[in-house]
């Protein structure tokens, strides 16, 4: 009989002896790719008839929390492959769901989402990268469209769109064997579902940053990239609004998840380190100066906590105000992680500038995980336009408790 897969804090326990190997190693090792597979993570997101093991929103966010306790690039893993795991489920034609869900959610597969342009990072609107229908011999397609049982016979044509561009960042890009790629057919957006080995496709990586060394970036080069027309995901119109708009929402939930784990990693390093560590004739927990960090640590750690299982659960329930939500988690638990790796790497001295270090470590993911799935500034300006839109429906109730006119928010 085979083992049931491991719990969110059983699986970041067997990983957390790997942190500095998959830190070391700039990318993820096979062994520890078979243990996230093991887990059942990357067919959390995939339906039960298409070969998943459905977890509530709650459930992947602890998943994300642990994994990202031991390593942040790691947990990208877990944001990118959900958001096209979602993304297909909720919006890919069935024959797209049936030839690749089951793939995916046996880790046989490895998604990857590409949105961010050159020109188009916050302001997903502006993706500069092209999708044409054309129509092309069967043949043309070489073995993508063949690979794919289409019906037409042999030198039939067959409906294709055609995409130029290219898209930067992409975590795991340079392991995914498929990308969730956005363009623009005139005036509309589009989604589709491309594949490494789709002729056109090269996958070049990126530069190297200075957190989430391990995360696999890479730019996907389209270049004539034919693809055949029923891996559309949604319909024209619906790219950026609706199925990259649902997959972000996920993917912030995400990233607000693998923010409170490195904030309780902090946590309990600091707390740790400074129970031990003597200067002055005491330990230094007991230094004033000292305990104000650990406090305002603990409480934003405390805080993320309460705001990423409020925005799980709003996601599960589908709230009417989930957006606002999860962009509320994500603030907060990024700056959290922010915070409390900096009080990490203070109270540690010069032991915390060491590269290479955990406390390292978590200083240069946490930056990431403020710039990540919408920048700080980004969610800060959709959040107000979320909160004013609630404050408006809130103020038309009968029972509102302040008098008309006591503000201007229309």
């Amino acid at each position: 009989m085979s083992q049931p897969p491991p719990t969110a804090d059983e699986l970041g326990r067997l990983l957390l002896p790997l942190a500095d190997e998959i830190d070391a190693a700039k990318t993820v090792p096979e062994h520890v790719l078979a243990e996230i597979v093991r887990s059942g993570a990357m067919a959390a997101m995939v339906p039960a008839e298409y070969g998943g093991r459905p977890l509530s929103h709650r459930a992947y966010g602890e998943l994300n929390r642990a994994v990202a306790r031991t390593s942040a690039s790691l947990q990208s893993l877990l944001t990118v492959h959900g958001m096209v795991c979602a993304s297909l489920s909720r919006w890919g034609s069935r024959t797209l769901r049936q030839r690749l869900l089951p793939r995916l959610a046996s880790g046989e597969l490895v998604g990857a989402f590409g949105l961010t342009e050159d020109g188009a990072g916050s302001d997903a609107q502006a993706v500069g990268t092209t999708a044409v229908p054309e129509e092309v011999p069967e043949a043309a397609l070489a073995g993508a469209g063949a690979a794919e049982g289409g019906a037409a016979g042999a030198g039939a044509a067959q409906a294709v769109w055609r995409l130029d561009g290219t898209k930067r960042w992409l975590s795991f890009g340079g392991l995914a064997d498929c990308f969730l790629v956005f363009a623009k057919h005139g005036d509309r957006s589009v989604a589709f579902l491309v594949q490494r080995d789709d002729p056109g496709v090269t996958v070049v990586p990126s530069r190297p940053t200075s957190g989430f060394r391990s995360a696999m970036l890479a730019d996907l080069h389209l270049d004539g990239c034919r693809v055949p027309a029923d891996r559309m995901v949604g319909r024209p119109g619906f790219g950026v609004s609706q199925v990259a708009g649902s997959a972000l929402s996920l993917g912030r939930l995400c990233v607000a998840y693998g923010s409170l784990g490195i904030a309780e990693a902090c946590c309990d390093a600091i707390l740790g380190h400074t129970s031990s560590r003597k200067q002055f004739g005491g330990r230094l927990i007991d230094l004033q100066l000292v305990r104000g960090l650990v406090g305002d640590a603990v409480v934003d750690t405390e805080a993320a906590r309460l705001l990423c299982e409020q925005a799980a659960r709003a996601m599960d329930t589908q709230d009417d105000w989930l957006i606002q939500h999860v962009l509320t988690a994500k603030l907060a638990a990024s700056r959290a992680a922010d915070r409390a790796s900096a009080a990490a790497a203070q109270l540690h001295g010069a032991a915390g500038l060491v590269e290479g270090s955990p406390v390292d470590r978590w200083v240069r993911d946490a930056r990431v995980m403020q710039i990540i799935e919408g920048s700080t500034q980004l969610l800060q300006d959709l959040l107000a336009e979320e909160s004013l839109q609630r404050f408006r429906v809130r103020r038309r109730h009968p029972q509102y408790p302040f008098e008309a006119g006591a503000d201007c928010a229309e």
